[in-house]
């Protein structure tokens, strides 16, 4: 390496410094308001707070997921068909490629409904499991049946949009009900849409990396505060060490491609 490219990486490294340097500096000074706070929240409204939210969580739980599902489901279904009835006319037509951009764009909407409803899901089957006794028949029945109603129009909905797509691109392939499916469907896209894919995953990795972080702070000051315990800490860093480890594995492996 030359003497002159040695210079160059030192006045980088020298110039970001004193940006990393004043925001290790405010940071810890947030930290210090931020731990300040939490003490004073634990003396004065912790107990409230804790009460407040199990109290909204009883009575929201039993209906959350049905009615999230309903939602999504008539968003789905409207979006869904106008969506067929713009790639008829899309058909008919020859020059209206922003028709099927337009398309693709509300299915991903749809997609992303889902996905954020199946989630919400699963976070209310676990409250509802965790808050209600045998004795509530009529509140665990509800739940459980908003869960299942939740799973199922999430595949179903993930099933009508892939099919869509592969209508629209017929070199996709892969079924939503094959356990398979992702390595398939990514195999059969062209470059465009994997480069699309691989954007979109780097920047998934950061904001789960940034969304650790967060989460640790919060878990750490619960943890002295308000009596979490040490579980929810458990469970992020082995959220974080996963992806971390994954995705760091995943591109030794890419660079070992590149050199064969």
């Amino acid at each position: 390496m030359s003497s002159n490219r040695v210079e160059e990486i030192k006045k980088e490294d020298k110039k970001a410094f004193k940006s990393f340097a004043i925001m290790m500096v405010i940071s810890a000074m947030i930290g210090a308001i931020i731990g300040g706070g939490s003490i004073y929240l634990q003396e004065n409204i912790g107990d409230n707070i804790s009460e407040f939210l199990l109290n909204a969580l009883m009575i929201i739980t039993p209906y959350a997921s049905l009615v999230l599902s309903i939602l999504v489901i008539i968003v789905s279904v409207v979006i869904y068909s106008n969506s067929r009835k713009k790639l008829k006319l899309w058909n008919q037509s020859d020059d209206q490629e922003e028709i099927i951009d337009n398309i693709e764009e509300k299915l991903s909407y749809v997609l992303l409904f889902a996905s954020v409803n199946l989630i919400i899901g699963f976070f209310f089957f676990g409250a509802g499991m965790g808050l209600f006794s045998e004795d509530s028949y009529g509140k665990v029945i509800l739940f459980f049946f908003g869960f299942i109603v939740c799973v199922v129009s999430t595949v179903l909905i993930q099933n009508k949009v892939v099919n869509l797509e592969k209508e629209i691109n017929p070199f996709l392939n892969g079924s939503v009900y094959d356990f398979k499916f992702s390595q398939k469907w990514l195999d059969s896209c062209d470059e465009a849409i994997k480069l699309n894919v691989y954007k979109s995953s780097f920047k998934a990795y950061k904001s789960i990396t940034n969304t650790c972080l967060i989460l640790w702070i919060v878990c750490v000051l619960g943890y002295n505060f308000f009596d979490f315990g040490i579980m929810p800490l458990v469970m992020v860093t082995i959220i974080w060490l996963v992806q971390t480890i994954a995705y760091c594995i995943e591109s030794i492996k890419c660079s070992k491609n590149k050199i064969n």
